[in-house]
Order: structure tokens, then C-alpha cells, then sequence
């Protein structure tokens, strides 16, 4: 591999950037209009896939520094003004529920004051401004202070900021905040009562505000009950927009009967496991920004990352010369075990040349990804195949369709994988050459595990088995099929059972937030993830490419959770004995 620039997966996250900065390089999915209506909306994602900059794109601050095609048009339509509030683990580390509910609500609050005074600022560039003379901003704030039990706090924003400030300071010292109103009331409510306020005072008394909740699986019981409990019958004046890990724990705290209806109390929009299409926009609009900043005249994804036959080395040029029907015919000549399957389908190389549309769909255009994938991987001795120690060619990581599947339409991957590329960019040409895009694809990937490694367990209490070392057995199992005997269709994906063990589904937990597996969505799939029985998993694709543990970037079949872990147990007794407490 060659040295690489080493750029953080954390270089492009957007909590760090400016409104300005989010807003440059915003590229739109087609999700976003459902965010910008006026529902209940549920963003779900893992880290990286662009939940925060999809919330901070409805702040006020980032659409007014929006330059994009459709900026002028969402500008118009989102016609509520927004709160922005990331969660915070000092929610989940207080020491009762009460003070949990304090600073979750204090901070809330505070939030709501900032935009208050950020619409009455007078500036030139502010979204949904409005005026506010100051009688108006200090009989406003005397009237949240006392809702909010800080009759002390001095007329004004700058006064109720400083008040719930000192509040937050002191909140883990003082006796007295188990009492006070943020820890008894409901803070939702309370911060309805400062909306309604606010509207009355500015004359605008029919519109609608959201609270942006960024990153909700970190918040506790406390704050998901209060919620959920609004996203089911709250007040018609302000709006939850919800991000949040794939998995919710405590969506299912009403029972069946009691918890938010989906399509009918809330919209979801799902930034993983999205379509082909979508990935494909995604990633073509952040290649494009990423030329842009560097000030390089506008070249395809497609066309700088797929060579001219003429520049790829001489295995990779031979077989683009040929016809798919070529390749299955070359590789039944080297493995028998795909001249059986040729003999049992019945194809001959003259019913290869006369095969259907739909035949040919369903045989040779669906097997040849796998025999390219099998063929870099493998020799055959005797007609058994054997694993390389190296890769005979890079062309099943590489290109465009492979590299825009492996990064899944994760913007923090795309941006990362891409900025290293162009490194290595030829202007001359316009292209990148493939040994510079697998060893960008190879770094993500490994500072991908490492970033698994270290994962802390920030979901639950409970014991989770390592997540890098579940991923590692699953694709171990997943390279083992598909690069053995010839299967046509060898599983990639795999389901959860009532056999699976807690410690196991507490990493899936944990390996979900952090998109090293993706939820293979069906019609029969909960709008949120509140239990893994049933569901189709697969691992993200970015991780096949890794050596020793390659798998193809298809879906294939899908194979029990339970029947991977057993044979890592039958093979190991030592693993089973220092890792699983569990009997298969």
C-alpha cells in the first residue's frame, strides 16, 4: 500500500463545522423535503451518515448561508422557525431521574432563548426575522421566568440566559434542583409556553416551531418518555425533528397499543440501506464539491475513477474486452465447480449465445460479479480453489458502481475516501488509477475497524460482546463462503433468532450506531428498530475489503446470526469459553 495523507473520519463532522461551512457543502437528498414538512419526523442513521448536518441544514444560520440549486425553494418552504439541540451525556450521567429531566430541559430552554434573540437580532441575513422592541423583549422574558421558575433572572434574553446557566452550573450541587420546576414540570410543555410567548409578543401567533433532537440515543429513559409521550399527543405549535441510531430501546415503552403510530404521529426518514439511486446522487454531488473547493474543472465520478481499457493492467483490460458470457465460459475451464453448475443449468456455450434478456439477467449477468470476485481471490490446485496471499487485481474494490456501494451514501466516508483520492488525482488525464483508489478504499477501512476497537458502550449498561470481533467472525464466515466451492448464490446477509444471545444483540446495538452493520429494510420492517427477532442484517460493505476477510458487495442469501456463531464455537472451544455464555 502506499502512504496515504491520512485524513480523521471526524475531519467532516458537521458539529464542528459553521453554518456557512454545512451549508457549502450540502448536498440535498431526496429525503429532505419529508424533513422540512411540518410532521413528527424520525431521522435514522449511523454515525456519519449525515443526521446532523441534515438538522442543521433547517437552522435558520445554514439556510440563509445556502447556495445550492434548491436552496431558494426550501428556504420558502420551511416556514417554522428551529431549535437546535444536540444531546448531551450530562442528561444520562445525573443522579435521579429528576435531575436528568432539569438539565435536559434547562438546555432546551436555553437553546430556545438563543433563537429568540437570533430572530430579533435586526442583522440583515436572518431566516424568519421579525422585530421586537424592548418593553416587548422584557415583559416576554419576565413571563418565561416565572413559567420557568427564575423569577431572579434579569428582563431580557442575556438575563434568562445567564439564569439558565447558572442553573446548569449548579444542578449537580444544589439540594434544592430535585425540586425545582425544570425537574418537576414537563419540559416540553414548559418550552410550548415560551413558543406561544414568543409568537404573541412578535405577532405571529399561528407559527410553528421545531425542536431539533440530534443524536437521541444518548439521552435516558427519562428524557425518550417525555418524547415519545409528545411525538403522540403533544401541542400542534412545535415540531420534534428526531436523529437517532438505528436501534431505539425505548420506543416501546407504551406497548404496542400506546407507542407513536408511523405514517400517522411521524415521517421517518432512513440514511442507511438506501437505494442505489440515492447513494449514487449522493455521492456524485459530494465528488463534485470536493472538485469544486479545489478549484478543479468539473470531470464525472465515473469518468475519473473507470479507466480507459488501454490504462488498466493487462487481466482487468482482458476481461473488459470480453463478453460476460466470456468470463463464465473461462471460469467453468479453472473450477469445477462452475462447470457443474453450467452442466446442471444446461448452458452450453451455444445456449449461452442465445439466452433471453430475462435468462441472461438471471444467470450470467448475476453470477459474473462472483466470479470476478472469486478470481482475484483465488487459485486452483487440483481444482479445488486455494486463497491467494495477495489480491490477483483490485478491480472488485474499485471503479465507480463498486466504490460509490462500498461507501454506502455515508457522507463523512464519501468526503474522507474522496479527499484522499484526489491526492493522487491526475489533471492530465482526470483520473484517479485504481491502485490510489483501493488504498484509499483500504485506509477507510482500517481506521474504520480501529474507530470499532475503541467503540465505547454508550447505548447500554450491559455486557456487550466486542463489536470487531462479532464483525470479524460474520465476514470471516461470509469470505469463507463465498471463495470455497462454487455456490452460486452463498450468503452475504444474515437474520436474527430468539437464540441469540444479549451480549450479542447488545453489540449489534452498538455495531448499528456506528454503521458497521445495516438493517436490510423490508415491508414487514418496524418504521423504528425496537427489536432485532426476525430482522435481516448484513455488514457494511466498506469492510470487504479488508485482507484475509474480502466479501463481495452483493446482498446474496441470508444465513442465522445463531448458525455463524456456532461454527466459530465447534471450531474454537477457547472462544466460546472466554467469550459466549451461551448453549447452541
Amino acid at each position: 500500500m502506499i502512504d496515504m495523507i491520512e485524513i480523521g473520519l471526524d475531519t467532516f463532522n458537521a458539529k464542528r463545522l459553521t453554518p456557512r461551512q454545512v451549508a457549502a457543502s450540502f448536498v440535498m437528498p431526496s429525503s429532505f423535503g419529508v424533513l422540512a414538512s411540518s410532521d413528527h419526523t424520525y431521522v435514522i442513521g449511523p454515525r456519519g451518515s449525515g443526521k446532523t448536518t441534515l438538522l442543521r441544514m433547517l437552522t435558520g444560520e445554514s439556510l440563509v448561508e445556502w447556495r445550492g440549486r434548491d436552496a431558494s425553494e426550501m428556504r420558502s418552504r420551511i416556514q417554522f422557525s428551529t431549535i437546535l439541540l444536540p444531546a448531551d451525556e450530562l442528561w444520562a450521567s445525573q443522579a435521579t431521574p429528576e435531575i436528568a429531566r432539569a438539565a435536559f430541559t434547562a438546555q432546551m430552554l436555553y437553546a430556545f432563548v438563543e433563537t429568540m434573540s437570533y430572530r430579533t437580532s435586526g442583522a440583515v441575513d436572518v431566516h424568519l426575522g421579525v422585530r421586537l422592541d424592548p418593553e416587548a423583549e422584557a415583559d416576554l422574558c419576565r413571563s418565561c421566568a416565572v413559567a420557568w421558575g427564575l423569577e431572579g433572572a434579569s428582563p431580557g434574553f442575556y438575563g434568562l440566559l445567564e439564569a439558565l446557566d447558572l442553573f446548569i452550573t449548579r444542578l449537580s450541587i444544589s439540594p434544592e434542583a430535585a425540586e425545582h420546576v425544570l425537574a418537576k414540570a414537563d419540559g416540553l410543555a414548559l418550552l410550548t409556553f415560551g413558543v406561544r410567548a414568543f409568537n404573541r409578543s412578535v405577532g405571529e401567533v399561528s407559527r410553528k416551531w421545531a425542536l431539533l433532537l440530534d443524536e437521541m440515543e444518548l439521552a435516558p429513559v427519562e428524557i425518550h418518555r417525555m418524547v415519545i409521550s409528545f411525538v403522540r399527543g403533544g401541542s400542534s405549535d412545535l415540531i420534534l425533528k428526531i436523529s437517532m441510531s438505528p436501534f431505539d430501546r425505548y420506543m416501546q415503552i407504551y406497548g404496542t397499543t400506546g407507542a407513536p403510530v408511523p405514517g400517522h404521529d411521524f415521517q421517518t426518514v432512513y440514511l442507511s440501506g438506501q437505494s442505489r439511486q440515492e447513494i449514487r446522487r449522493i455521492t456524485n454531488g459530494l465528488w463534485r464539491e470536493q472538485l469544486r473547493v479545489r478549484s478543479l474543472p468539473y470531470v464525472s465520478l465515473a469518468s475519473a475513477l473507470n479507466l480507459p481499457s488501454s490504462e488498466r493492467d493487462s487481466r482487468t483490460r482482458l476481461r473488459a474486452e470480453k463478453s460476460p458470457e466470456d468470463v463464465l465460459l473461462e471460469a467453468a475451464q479453472v473450477d469445477p465447480g462452475v462447470a457443474s453448475w453450467m452442466r446442471q443449468r444446461g448452458l452450453t456455450p451455444e445456449r449461452l449465445a442465445n439466452l433471453s434478456y430475462n435468462e441472461r439477467s438471471a444467470t450470467v449477468r448475476k453470477v459474473v460479479p462472483l466470479l470476478i470476485f472469486r478470481d482475484s481471490l483465488l487459485n486452483f490446485r487440483a481444482g479445488s480453489p486455494v486463497r491467494r496471499s495477495r489480491k490477483k487485481s483490485f478491480e472488485p474494490f474499485t471503479g465507480p458502481t463498486a466504490i460509490t456501494a462500498m461507501l454506502e451514501g455515508n457522507p463523512r466516508w464519501i468526503k474522507t475516501a474522496l479527499a484522499q483520492m484526489l491526492e493522487f488525482y491526475d489533471p492530465s488525464t482526470g483520473q484517479v488509477g485504481p491502485g490510489f483508489q483501493y488504498d484509499a478504499l483500504s485506509s477507510l477501512a482500517n481506521r474504520f475497524e480501529s474507530l470499532l476497537r475503541v467503540l465505547p458502550n454508550r447505548q447500554t449498561s450491559a455486557f456487550s460482546f466486542p463489536v470487531v470481533e462479532l464483525v470479524d467472525h460474520i465476514a470471516s464466515y461470509l469470505s469463507s463462503r463465498n471463495s470455497s466451492q462454487f455456490n452460486p448464490d452463498p450468503p452475504n446477509s444474515f437474520t436474527i433468532d430468539s437464540r441469540t444471545p444479549p451480549e450479542i444483540t447488545n453489540a449489534l446495538i452498538l455495531g448499528l450506531y456506528a454503521g458497521a452493520f445495516v438493517h436490510v429494510r423490508d415491508r414487514r420492517s418496524p418504521a423504528v428498530l425496537s427489536s432485532f427477532e426476525g430482522q435481516r442484517f448484513r455488514l457494511a460493505y466498506l469492510l470487504g475489503i479488508r485482507d484475509g476477510k474480502e466479501f463481495p458487495l452483493r446482498l446474496g442469501k441470508d444465513v442465522s446470526l445463531t448458525s455463524i456463531l456456532r461454527e466459530r464455537v465447534n471450531s474454537s472451544p477457547v472462544w466460546r469459553d472466554e467469550q459466549l455464555d451461551v448453549d447452541f
